[in-house]
């Protein structure tokens, strides 16, 4: 069950604190709205008249929660997007001209409104590229904007909007939405007592909703235990683990942040309970390097390809070899960037030299299975933003000795999907996919 709503708990709980930050990051140069017949390394190109075209340059700006004061920020999702466009500039940009993020927003966690604002009102970019935040307040005045918005999609605000693309399309949180994935998880695991643990607040408490559908519509695994009581930033989970320890649990999931998930681990080890964790949100090799020995032999789940994924397919080296070239960690939210910046691409090119905004939001809407060369499941644009889904393809991990050890899906084939839901676990069948 996808996790990603965890991301949000934390501004839920503090926003306030946050409020009354310094500044947007903008950068002081303007953006040109016109541009000339140029001639490029692939010959010679139209000119375009849109916001953020030069005849050297299309220019994008970044929306970023880079410093958020309660967690480490998502910055690293402008490595993927510089380290995507100095691959495609080193060929020699698109249609003669540079990619080059102009604006690098920071919203500082509470201030996404008015640094969405900035961008549409100062900025006039050719698109917004990466979007990385915790809220996504300024949303819609990105949507109605008409610009092409790429980003991390872990809000409902993602569904909708013809011009919003995040990296696996609309996503389904809640009872309404049972998922296969877990189940079949459990299934292979050959664990039978789950133990499910959130805060209070709406969007966790849904969570484990979701999680609940989805064993009720594929019962691999009784849930032994669930609490969706506790209060944001409580430390003592000592009650909690004693009744999962009492009630015989084997697989333990959360829908909480990174603290609470820890300080679970920490509880279990005090209590001696042996149980495995099911990460949807713990592909952090940084956080793993410090604390994997608290979760040993657990499940992580990703919807981009893992770096580990061996052999490498062609597209996974690129991102690999061109991150390291620029010196950037490699990160699940940078591999998100990394695909923003490529679906950008692909519809910047179906859009054709002529190209326009909209031309490029229409290019990608038609199109039926865009998988980013295989780093995420397959996508279609003609559903994707209304028809809301479990994502259909999964890359699973096992921690080994505090590194991630692909599992599950065979060599060289990251992605355990079910592109159609199954009516019961005995007739999953999954595929894998490069």
């Amino acid at each position: 069950m996808r996790a990603r709503v965890s991301a949000l708990l934390v501004a839920l709980a503090l926003v306030a604190a946050a409020c009354g930050g310094s500044g947007s990051s903008r950068s002081s140069s303007a953006s040109s709205s016109t541009s000339t017949t140029n001639a490029g390394a692939g010959g010679t190109f139209p000119a375009v008249s849109q916001p953020g075209v030069t005849p050297t340059e299309i220019r994008v700006s970044g929306l970023v929660d880079a410093t958020d004061p309660t967690g480490p920020g998502y910055r690293s999702a402008y490595d993927g997007v510089q380290a995507y466009f100095d691959m495609v500039n080193s060929k020699g940009g698109v249609y003669g001209r540079k990619l080059v993020i102009a604006h690098r927003h920071d919203d500082q966690l509470a201030n996404d409104r008015r640094e969405a604002e900035a961008i549409v009102d100062q900025d006039h970019p050719f698109a917004v590229l990466p979007v990385a935040t915790v809220l996504f307040t300024g949303a819609d005045i990105l949507a109605k904007s008409g610009i092409p918005t790429f980003g991390w999609n872990i809000q409902d605000e993602w569904a909708g909007p013809p011009n919003f693309f995040g990296e696996v399309g609309a996503l389904c949180i809640g009872g309404s939405c049972p998922d296969v994935s877990l189940p079949w998880v459990a299934q292979q695991l050959h664990k039978s007592r789950l133990g499910v643990i959130a805060y209070s607040v709406a969007q966790s408490a849904d969570c484990t909703d979701g999680i609940k559908a989805s064993f009720d519509k594929y019962p691999t695994a009784r849930i032994a235990f669930l609490d969706k009581s506790l209060s944001f930033g409580v430390t003592d989970f000592s009650a909690d683990v004693k009744k999962m320890l009492d009630g015989k649990v084997d697989l333990v999931t959360t829908c909480m942040d990174t603290n609470g998930v820890l300080g679970i681990a920490r509880e279990m080890r005090q209590q001696g309970m042996q149980a495995i964790h099911y990460l949807p949100k713990g592909y952090d090799q940084d956080f793993m390097s410090k604390n994997g020995g608290f979760f040993e032999g657990s499940i992580v789940a990703t919807e981009v390809a893992p770096v580990e994924t061996k052999p490498r397919f062609a597209a996974l080296d690129d991102y690999v070899t061109w991150m390291g070239k620029a010196g950037f960690k490699l990160t699940e939210n940078a591999e998100v960037g990394w695909v923003n910046a490529d679906q950008f691409v692909t519809g910047l090119r179906a859009a054709g030299p002529d190209f326009t905004q909209q031309k490029v939001i229409d290019a990608i809407n038609r199109e039926t299975a865009y998988d980013a060369n295989g780093m995420v499941g397959p996508i279609d644009w003609t559903r994707r933003h209304t028809e809301k889904l479990q994502p259909p393809c999964i890359a699973y991990l096992r921690v080994h000795d505090s590194r991630f050890v692909p599992t599950f899906s065979p060599g060289g084939k990251p992605f355990t999907c079910f592109l159609t839901p199954p009516p019961n676990v005995a007739s999953a069948k999954p595929t894998f996919r490069e």
